[in-house]
């Protein structure tokens, strides 16, 4: 247990930083069991007009990527987004609240493009977002923008 960078931990903490922000925000936000696929959380607009699924993906570094699975990703619709997490020691938490879709394009795009060559085996490599994606101008308009969500 004396392992505070355990990863386990730094997906948990992830998930609890983003329910807390979207409660802040006065959005109702329900983190899932572990073995429910592809959603953390389930959120809704306080009226519960509204709601959506999200996926949190928390990190302590800001190099590399997030393995984002196996699979070409599926498309859940316009209300399913990812968080992404930064829990850098030392730095303030930053979030990244991005599309599902906009996700799955550009995790796609990256992956093919790193296929090209390899072997077959390469074919069953886990599919990465990178952290450099969310370091660019591109997905500054994500950055701690809540708003993307619209549960308010």
């Amino acid at each position: 247990m004396g392992n505070k960078n355990h990863k386990g931990f730094t997906g948990i903490a992830g998930e609890y930083f983003t329910a807390a922000e979207i409660s802040k925000r006065g959005g109702i936000a329900t983190i899932t069991l572990k073995n429910t696929p592809d959603i953390d959380i389930l959120a809704s607009s306080a009226d519960g007009k509204k709601t959506v699924s999200i996926q949190v993906k928390a990190g302590r570094l800001t190099t590399g990527g997030f393995i984002v699975g196996r699979e070409k990703m599926r498309s859940f619709g316009r209300s399913s987004f990812y968080v992404f997490v930064s829990l850098k020691e030392g730095a303030e938490k930053g979030y990244w609240i991005i599309p599902q879709s906009v996700v799955a394009r550009i995790t796609e795009s990256d992956y093919q493009r790193w296929i090209k060559g390899r072997p077959a085996r390469s074919k069953r490599a886990p599919r990465t977002f990178q952290w450099k994606h969310l370091k660019s101008r591109r997905f500054q308009k994500y950055h701690d923008n809540w708003g993307v969500l619209g549960l308010w």
